[in-house]
């Protein structure tokens, strides 16, 4: 007669073998096998391997390239700065691992899908001997509304995938560029002096025309600013050099115009606690509202030609006036 725990060892081997008989049944049913094999990385390669990333939407192309470990855009034989963390995260969302849900197998859905010729947003990445890594196709999102529907490479298979890498499947240079004026941080405390000296109108469009003439210098004191007799507002001149300080242009080119700076209508000036002085000169208008803007930091110029709009050098271009302490 069999003993009790005999009985007991062999239930529990019994028990082991149909549990592992259960387990090994879910992991390779074909709707788990299928999920898995669908948990894939868009990216044939490591991040650190994308040497180039080719963007192209509603007509418009863009062609970054890295080297050293920075990015920049290449415009014909230039090569502009751009914000390089925005590249890799780009790069790293296009790695990660995400489930690729088959739609369709032919061409014929592509227009429904919106990843036809005419509609589709390209990103192709590739590594630095020319070798492609990926060629997608994002067209629109899904019924859910959190994923895209993608093809890849000379496939007419059609997908869906995680829809957070549609938000950098753009080709607008600007979005990409890094168009700080100047590169490294300085804050409005470190300021210790802060002049204009302008002789130009700032809205050739306004009725009537409202020259902008003004020669000052500000040096901070104690207290606050000063500047000729009249009180100051600390609050405003501030507000000012942080504008100044933290300039974005609306575009630049690696150069401006040989006649953009014939005549600097504003030059502008802090000097920092370092006793280095950060200089902007306002040049000739570039169109649509801008002006070509020159930056100089440390007394290193800036070669690229920088288009900032009015707008923005309104934040600080002002007369002695407008920072009267009412």
């Amino acid at each position: 007669m069999m003993r009790f725990e005999s009985k007991v060892k062999y239930l529990s081997i019994a028990l082991v073998m149909l549990l592992l008989a259960w387990a090994a049944g879910e992991f390779f049913a074909p709707e788990r096998v299928a999920t898995r094999s669908e948990m894939v990385s868009l990216l044939s390669a490591k991040p650190a391997e994308v040497a180039s990333v080719d963007l192209s939407a509603a007509g418009k192309e863009l062609h970054l390239a890295r080297t050293g470990g920075q990015w920049t855009l290449v415009d014909g034989a230039d090569r502009l700065p751009v914000q390089s963390s925005r590249v890799d995260a780009l790069v790293a969302a296009l790695a990660k691992a995400g489930r690729k849900r088959p739609i369709a197998t032919g061409k014929e859905a592509w227009k429904n899908l919106g990843l036809d010729e005419a509609m589709a947003k390209e990103v192709k990445l590739s590594d630095a001997v020319g070798k492609p890594l990926l060629d997608l196709h994002a067209g629109n999102y899904g019924s859910t509304g959190s994923e895209l529907y993608v093809r890849l490479g000379s496939s007419d298979a059609s997908y869906t995938v995680d829809g957070s890498i549609a938000s950098w499947l753009g080709a607008d240079r600007g979005s990409w560029l890094d168009r700080r004026l100047f590169q490294s941080a300085a804050d409005a405390n470190s300021v210790q002096a802060f002049s204009i000296a302008a002789d130009l109108v700032l809205d050739p469009a306004a009725k009537p025309v409202k020259p902008l003439k003004a020669s000052w210098r500000f040096e901070r004191t104690g207290e606050g600013w000063k500047g000729s007799a009249r009180t100051l507002d600390a609050v405003s001149i501030e507000s000012a050099l942080r504008g100044l300080l933290n300039l974005e242009a609306a575009d630049l080119l690696a150069r401006a115009p040989g006649d953009a700076f014939a005549h600097v209508g504003a030059t502008v000036k802090v000097e920092l606690g370092s006793g280095k002085e950060r200089m902007v000169e306002v040049g000739s208008g570039a169109g649509n509202g801008r002006f070509w803007i020159r930056a100089s930091e440390g007394g290193q110029a800036s070669p690229l030609g920088f288009q900032v709009s009015s707008y923005s050098l309104g934040a600080f271009l002002k007369d002695e006036d407008g920072f009267v302490k009412k």
